[in-house]
């Protein structure tokens, strides 16, 4: 007896998932973004704190009652150095609770490919690749910090991407299209240049902020606007090129088993053509997540303890709604 826990840290808000060991969902609450090199170690460690002790008292437990949990942590290990503190804070915070530490790509691809080998491609907020080879080596792609252009295809990379096309469109630079008039309607913006005041004043740049656009240009796409639609085809050559870095250091069985998860993925209809087309020549499927990252948690957790997978709570994690 006894339950597991799964945390999932992103960059726009952290997943608490408590299953009982059948894996039957128990308490799930979400709380604000937790990745420590943008809102800093405290914030995550707080955000850990509340959240741990909202499930367990939701679910009327102790916290001793957890027998195992996977805190997937956006960054972890990105910066070696940075792992041991981590760890040593979270277990000053958590003492006696059996906690595995990892990135958030771990239970992203545990759960899509149910721990099976393959490739696993997250574009939220972020963007980043992790993939699990025959042999059981370990290889990531990708994950490298917005501020100097990076996380390509990303939510945050395409609302970049949007601005860009507004502020060319706005001097002439590029012809106008429905993406210019529909960010002016949308944010009220009574000329070109309040876009700054928006995304700079407002928003004070923040990352989540500017990665919401990425709503408004799979809307602009679905009306049909050129430039939406040319900037997804450029986020799907982007993760491509994640995929492919992945597939040529590991050793993968063909068909190579692909997957993904991230709310850029809400736009596939736009994504995958160009995806298919980049990687015509990798024998491949893209496959949807057999389990949310959050479920993918408790696998990981379950796996820590020593519990083997069965239909039962393979079956009741499917049923998490989460």
């Amino acid at each position: 007896m006894g339950y597991f826990l799964s945390v999932d840290c992103g960059g726009t808000k952290t997943a608490f998932l408590l299953c009982d060991e059948k894996g039957r969902k128990k308490e799930y609450c979400v709380l604000g973004p937790a990745n420590y090199m943008v809102n800093g170690v405290k914030c995550v460690m707080d955000i850990l704190k509340d959240g741990v002790e909202r499930v367990c008292a939701q679910a009327g437990i102790g916290r001793e009652e957890i027998r195992a949990g996977f805190i997937a942590i956006a960054g972890f290990g990105d910066i070696p150095e940075d792992v041991p503190g981590l760890t040593r804070k979270t277990e000053e915070l958590f003492p006696g609770l059996c906690l595995v530490l990892g990135n958030d790509t771990e239970n992203a691809m545990a759960g899509s490919l149910l721990l099976e080998q393959g490739i696993h491609v997250i574009a939220g907020t972020g963007s980043i690749g992790l993939g699990r080879d025959r042999d059981g080596v370990q290889v990531r792609s990708g994950g490298w910090h917005h501020l100097f252009g990076g996380d390509e295809g990303s939510a945050y990379w395409i609302g970049c991407r949007l601005i860009q096309h507004f502020t060319k469109q706005a001097d002439g630079r590029e012809a106008e299209s429905r993406l210019y008039t529909y960010l002016m309607e949308t944010y009220r913006l009574k000329n070109a240049e309040a876009v700054l005041d928006l995304v700079i004043g407002k928003w004070e740049g923040r990352r989540e902020k500017i990665a919401s656009l990425s709503v408004h240009a799979y809307e602009l796409a679905k009306q049909g606007d050129a430039c939406a639609r040319e900037i997804f085809e450029e986020a799907a050559f982007e993760l491509s090129l994640i995929v492919r870095s992945i597939y040529t250091q590991g050793n993968f069985d063909a068909p190579l088993k692909i997957s993904y998860s991230g709310g850029v993925f809400k736009a596939m209809e736009y994504l995958r053509p160009a995806l298919d087309e980049s990687l015509s020549d990798i024998p491949h499927r893209i496959l949807e997540p057999q389990l949310s990252p959050a479920a993918g948690g408790i696998l990981l957790a379950l796996r820590a303890a020593g519990e083997e997978l069965n239909e039962e709570r393979l079956s009741n994690l499917g049923k998490c709604g989460v």
